[in-house]
């Protein structure tokens, strides 16, 4: 596909990928750090939580992505996330964030606080994508710490500079964004997987979990199909360790794969969408990010409009944006694609 090809249905289901992510990481956001939700219970975007969320506001899930999506966004730069000077405005985006955020995962600031340690040793303020990456795989390399679910979470940011380029070098970039903060096979692979499977929702419209088990080492290819395979018959609860990406993938595979098959009536879509979700924060602990990871992906498949309206009005967060921002971030990306 080619960027003469942009379509009206192409648009709506990138903007879907990053606002149903968007309204998932808000829906979640308060249940976070709780145990699973009963079926007697309700799910809402209701705010509140440990962080006192307001209703609608995303969290760390979401604002991270906003510094990708922004640098993607940038004429200056493009949308080439594997330049040095894309992941040097990445670094510093996400560290100048870091400075007045309440939350933010326990491995990413690790990853942050040694990085301005490294870039203050060399006399500079501002840590640089270099930086990032020697602290991650010092952390990595100390602490074995690596695979938790910060890239997974999101790499649907990263998807939507590469609608039109070869599967290669989404691969790519994906890595290239994931190797700032996290440094392990698991994170690269579930963060390739779920890039695929979101870029071939917005091109076809089709949901295919599959879609890039050929772009991870061939020698761990069963091994994630038998992963995916695994959530299909065991509900988004019993892969409650859901920190790691492992299981907040399958969390999230697990939370589209019992709400049934995508259906084609769009209210039946809506309704659709409202279930994954629903289901993805249901699963407990790590709630924004299993919802926001699920939502990445049914949101590239079925597009914005499948997204309950009431909650999008609502959506918004870090740094004073709502869906109407993500969207224009997303159209600028969209026109430098389609005019480089």
């Amino acid at each position: 596909m080619t960027p003469s090809e942009l379509t009206e249905e192409l648009r709506e289901r990138t903007l879907g990928s990053i606002l149903t992510a968007a309204t998932g990481d808000a829906l979640g956001a308060p249940y976070e750090f709780q145990p699973p939700i009963s079926s007697s219970e309700d799910v809402d975007m209701i705010g509140g939580g440990m962080l006192n969320w307001e209703p609608g506001e995303w969290t760390d899930d979401t604002s991270m992505s906003v510094v990708i999506l922004g640098v993607a966004a940038d004429p200056k730069i493009g949308p080439d996330l594997t330049s040095t000077e894309a992941l040097d405005q990445i670094a510093a985006g996400w560290y100048r964030w870091s400075l007045n955020t309440p939350d933010i995962g326990v491995l990413t600031s690790k990853v942050i606080t040694r990085a301005v340690e490294n870039a203050s040793s060399d006399g500079r303020a501002v840590p640089s994508a270099h930086d990032f990456r020697c602290s991650a795989q010092s952390i990595y390399d100390t602490d074995g710490q690596g695979a938790g679910n910060g890239a997974l979470m999101r790499t649907y940011a990263v998807v939507t500079t590469c609608l039109f380029t070869p599967k290669e070098h989404l691969t790519r970039s994906v890595l290239a964004v994931s190797s700032l903060t996290h440094v392990d096979p698991e994170t690269d692979d579930a963060g390739v997987i779920w890039a695929h499977a979101i870029r071939h929702g917005i091109l076809t419209g089709e949901l295919n979990l599959h879609a890039g088990i050929d772009q991870i080492p061939e020698e761990r290819r069963t091994l994630w199909l038998k992963r995916i395979d695994d959530a299909a018959s065991a509900p988004s609860t019993f892969f409650n360790r859901n920190g790691w990406v492992v299981h907040a993938l399958q969390a999230a595979c697990s939370a589209i794969f019992a709400a049934g098959d995508v259906p084609e009536d769009k209210y039946e879509q809506r309704a659709y969408v409202s279930t994954v979700l629903d289901n993805a924060v249901r699963a407990g602990f790590d709630t924004d990010t299993v919802a926001c990871i699920a939502g990445s992906l049914v949101g590239a498949v079925l597009g914005s409009r499948a997204v309950d309206p009431m909650w999008l009005r609502r959506v918004h967060g870090w740094p004073e944006y709502t869906a109407r921002d993500l969207e224009e971030l997303m159209d600028h990306i969209l026109a430098l694609q389609t005019t480089t």
